[in-house]
């Protein structure tokens, strides 16, 4: 029988190969995938199934349930599940084809007013007017809501994805699909204030200076749990909990409300902005209700 070390090792190998996948599972996909299946894999081993040959459908039911996973969490380790066993039983009929996906409801996002939103990018926080990271945080978070871009998305940019002659930023975003996404005027200004004069300092201060377009104070590219904070200490200073997903939505909302006369974006190109795979996934992330395509149909139809 083949031990639970082999089979995840195996498991391992193939989600680093990325098998016959359109769509390449991210390096944070794949760690995911694997933790799943060793936690699982750990439960049983400790609950006396000899190995990955012995795993029954109740067995792996009771696995989810003893390790009192969210729905979320549920239904991700269900698929990396249903990949870990799937070269082990014929298609479809492993034990984790067997259960069923539990129903996700995800918790509405809450929602910034354009004021709220302006107030965010505008606060400078405690750091001085002419700090250097001052500047950076600026280019940040006029980036973030400016363009709607995801947290890791301002991590992964680089030098050569800027092009202020066209006002335009190009994002390699879920996936590995690109994107290129417009830029706005004060995202310009704040970027060329960013690029031009401030980043240098931080840039000469590391041995290979990278072409990540934000870096730390030491000269290193900045990481996601940098960029949040710097937007959640701007949301906290208004008395509001959250990080850049935060601004991302409220790109979607605003661009979509538009200046509240029926000006807004067609939610094609909030989805093409967003960087969303499906229409259907833009949607529901901005809470378009069927009232509000009513709405829309009774102001632009010529028989609404």
């Amino acid at each position: 029988m083949t031990t639970w070390q082999d089979s995840l090792d195996d498991f391992a190998e193939r989600l680093e190969r990325q098998g016959s996948r359109s769509a390449p599972l991210s390096a944070r996909t794949r760690t995911a995938y694997l933790s799943d299946a060793r936690r699982v894999a750990a439960w049983l081993g400790e609950h006396r199934i000899a190995g990955p040959e012995a795993i029954t459908a109740s067995s792996l039911e009771a696995a989810f349930r003893g390790l009192g996973w969210s729905p979320a969490t549920r239904a991700r380790a269900l698929t990396a599940v249903r990949e870990w066993l799937a070269p082990g039983a014929p298609a479809g009929r492993s034990p984790a084809d067997l259960l069923e996906r539990p129903k996700v409801h995800a918790p509405p996002i809450p929602r910034l007013s354009v004021a709220e939103a302006t107030s965010v990018v505008e606060t400078r926080g405690a750091r001085a007017a002419d700090d250097p990271l001052a500047v950076r945080d600026r280019a940040l978070v006029e980036l973030l809501y400016g363009s709607g871009l995801r947290r890791q998305e301002t991590c992964d940019l680089v030098l050569a994805g800027l092009d202020f002659e066209h006002e335009t930023v190009r994002i390699v975003g879920k996936g590995g699909r690109s994107r290129t996404v417009p830029l706005t005027e004060p995202s310009v200004a704040a970027l060329r204030d960013w690029v031009l004069d401030a980043r240098p300092r931080f840039a000469a201060k590391a041995v290979r200076a990278p072409d990540a377009v934000f870096l730390t104070r030491s000269g290193r590219p900045m990481d996601g749990s940098a960029v949040y904070r710097v937007v959640a200490r701007r949301l906290r200073a208004m008395g509001r909990g959250g990080g850049p997903h935060l601004l991302r939505h409220a790109t979607a909302t605003h661009l979509l409300d538009g200046d509240g006369e029926g000006g807004g974006a067609h939610l094609r190109v909030v989805q093409e902005v967003l960087g969303h795979a499906s229409l259907a996934t833009t949607q529901r992330y901005t809470g378009v209700t069927t009232k509000n395509i009513q709405a829309a149909l009774k102001r632009g139809h010529p028989r609404g």
